[in-house]
């Protein structure tokens, strides 16, 4: 087994409203589900401004998922412009 480093860039813009969004929220709950303990992880969320769940790589523990989850559900609220450039600079 590889030790995987990855970073979630998703759009919460205006245009991710209802099915679309959800369906990202879901796919993403998976995603974290499936992380081993010595993985690394961070989420940016986008639309016109940047949301990042942690400023640096976190080990995919049980309780970081979990912190994961709860910021995913308070913070990915679909809403304003699409402006990719401002993940893309962060990462």
């Amino acid at each position: 087994m590889f030790r995987k480093d990855i970073v979630f860039i998703v759009d919460i813009s205006g245009s991710m409203r209802g099915k679309p969004i959800d369906d990202t929220k879901d796919a993403l709950f998976a995603a974290l589900s499936k992380l081993d303990p010595e993985d690394s992880f961070s989420i940016i969320a986008f639309n016109g401004e940047t949301y990042l769940f942690s400023t640096s790589l976190e080990l995919a523990t049980k309780e970081a998922v979990e912190r994961a989850i709860q910021w995913i559900i308070v913070n990915f609220v679909a809403g304003g412009a699409t402006n990719i450039l401002l993940p893309l600079n962060t990462v």
